[in-house]
């Protein structure tokens, strides 16, 4: 033990951890589930604790991380590339994490303050956990009496027993049996998404000061990808100038997908960057594209933000390059963690709108997160479900909990378990405008955006539900930013670009946008057939979509304005619906 350790065993105040607790709490953060996939960030926390335990938190400036722990060269400068602070980022977030989930009750507490590399380290006492930015997104606990404590945990341990039995003996279209046990797969370690690991990219040639830097651009994809839930981001180190041969064997980690680059650059300073996606088992190039010339100069950052923009949803967004990788293995039989193919199987149900994808889908997220109450992003997918079942009426049960409730207990348990996520925010907004919790709902839809940038389906999410509440121009702007990415379009955002239009009175355009939705399923798309048809003077045509429409769901017959309100905050257009509608032939309109 050092000079310095043992002062900080011997004088600290008692809710000041001793430096072998605080060592141990970081060996217990860098095996958990939130740590093990970013061995960069256990780095970078490590070095952190290190120095000031031992005395040298003087050291921690952002030349000497860049170049001790993120592996820069001597002549790396950390006004020009920014890695150390969108590392610093990442790590508080992953601590934030951390703390919010599997560090809940751990006796120590290590924060990063912002503003700087030197971390703290408290006690988990009662003030700690109230004043600790790492655990305030912890959800209460209130002080039971040890007994209640002791009944409860008896309660859990039956409840996960009688949960592992049921699953194990219970089949379901959309998780079957893997290799091995199919239980024992739903709760390994880990969150059951595939691996994606960022590779150094290649180097060739020498940039200029004003070139597009290879390994900023590295980094920010990274960091772009990891803003993702449905694949786990491991950056396999930070680019240097050197050639993929330079790595030692043996180095790369387990991956999925491996992400690879080359940066090539001419005399002028200019680089042409190639990008590309392996499957890495079969080693196949899924994706790749080619910018041939990005110029040295001030434009280098518009640059790479447009390869940003491009690159990013293409890989990532939902019905993306990844998500039609990891659909064609479940088609194909192959062998995957049941809680991705839970999710896979959600997702292609909320395209179809299929009630046997739905009600399968709904099986095995409400399985899956018994057995794994760490699933955050299935929770997330549970609440999209019952509000499915609420606003459609796809597979609807008699439940002691209407499924409104029941989507707002999964979404909120979404955020708390995953409170850097968009996905789980976007959940919980959605959520909350059904349930007619405005400014709530928008705050919630606000910080989804913040949390991820690229993602267009929160965009699109948040610009249908302004124009819901009657904010037509604000909705149709982020719509329109939201599909300006050639990415996939659900068919919920397509709707309400019909509608824009129809209210507006473009009956070209709401007619093309109608022309899109031909998913017999999708009642909000036979709303949008039967008022186009209504407009054009089709009455057959609107007859067949009002019919079908109550053929699924005889609520919009039986009471059009309580269904119409499901969907939308503003009066004006609730009547203005009614109304078109009734003229559309929808009977008891």
């Amino acid at each position: 033990m050092t000079e310095t350790e043992t002062e900080i065993e011997t004088q600290a105040r008692p809710d000041t951890p001793s430096a072998a607790e605080v060592r141990a709490q970081v060996e217990r953060m860098a095996v958990s589930d939130v740590f093990r996939t970013s061995p960069q960030l256990v780095a970078f926390l490590r070095f952190c604790v290190e120095a000031v335990l031992n005395g040298d938190g003087q050291r921690l400036k952002g030349y000497t991380i860049g170049v001790e722990v993120l592996r820069r060269d001597p002549t790396f400068d950390p006004q020009i590339d920014p890695i150390v602070r969108v590392e610093a980022a990442r790590l508080r977030r992953t601590i934030g994490r951390y703390y919010a989930g599997p560090g809940l009750d751990d006796p120590v507490v290590i924060d990063l303050p912002r503003g700087g590399y030197a971390p703290t380290f408290s006690r988990l006492t009662i003030a700690a956990k109230r004043e600790s930015p790492a655990v305030a997104a912890a959800p209460p606990r209130r002080a039971w009496p040890s007994w209640r404590w002791r009944a409860a945990a008896l309660l859990a341990v039956a409840t996960l027993v009688i949960a592992a039995l049921w699953l194990w003996r219970t089949p379901t279209t959309a998780t079957p049996p893997e290799s091995g046990s199919a239980m024992s797969a739903a709760l390994a370690p880990g969150n059951g998404m595939p691996v994606m690991v960022v590779e150094p990219f290649e180097v060739i040639g020498t940039p200029q000061p004003q070139s597009l830097l290879a390994g900023a651009l590295l980094d920010h994809l990274s960091d772009a990808f990891a803003r993702f839930d449905l694949v786990n981001v491991v950056n396999a180190g930070a680019s240097r100038s050197a050639t993929l041969a330079d790595r030692p064997p043996g180095a790369a980690p387990r991956a999925d997908f491996r992400f690879s680059g080359t940066v090539e650059y001419g005399a002028d300073g200019a680089a042409r960057i190639g990008l590309r996606l392996v499957e890495a088992a079969r080693g196949d190039v899924i994706w790749s594209q080619v910018f041939e010339r990005i110029p040295a100069g001030e434009g280098r950052a518009a640059a790479e933000e447009t390869i940003l923009r491009q690159v990013v949803p293409t890989l990532m967004q939902p019905f993306g390059v990844i998500y039609a990788q990891g659909r064609s293995r479940a088609l194909a039989g192959g062998t995957m963690d049941p809680r991705y193919r839970c999710i896979l199987d959600t997702a292609e149900s909320f395209r179809s709108f299929d009630p046997a994808q739905h009600l399968a889908a709904r099986a095995c997220l409400e399985r899956l997160t018994v057995a794994d109450a760490s699933f955050a992003i299935g929770f997330s997918y549970l609440a999209a479900i019952y509000l499915r079942e609420y606003q459609y009426g796809i597979g609807a049960i008699t439940a002691d909990t209407p499924a409104l409730e029941r989507a707002l207990r999964a979404a909120r348990r979404g955020v708390e378990l995953s409170p850097a996520s968009s996905r789980a925010y976007e959940m919980l907004f959605v959520v909350l405008f059904a349930r007619g919790e405005l400014p709530a709902a928008f705050a919630a839809g606000d910080k989804a955006m913040s949390l991820n940038r690229h993602d267009a389906r929160s965009r699109g999410a948040y610009g249908a539900r302004l124009l819901a509440s009657g904010e037509v121009d604000r909705g149709m702007a982020l719509l329109e930013q939201a599909t300006a990415d050639g990415s996939i379009v659900p068919g919920f955002e397509q709707f309400f670009l019909f509608l824009g239009n129809y209210l507006r009175g473009d009956l070209a355009r709401a007619g093309f946008h109608a022309g899109q939705l031909m998913n017999d399923n999708f009642q909000l798309g036979l709303v949008a057939r039967a008022l186009m048809a209504n407009a054009i003077g089709d009455r057959e045509s609107a007859r067949r979509a009002t019919g079908r429409l109550v053929e699924l769901n005889r609520a919009w017959r039986d009471d059009l304005r309580g269904s119409l309100a499901k969907f939308f905050a503003a009066e004006a257009i609730i009547d203005r619906l009614a109304h078109d509608l009734g003229a559309a032939g929808l009977a008891g309109a």
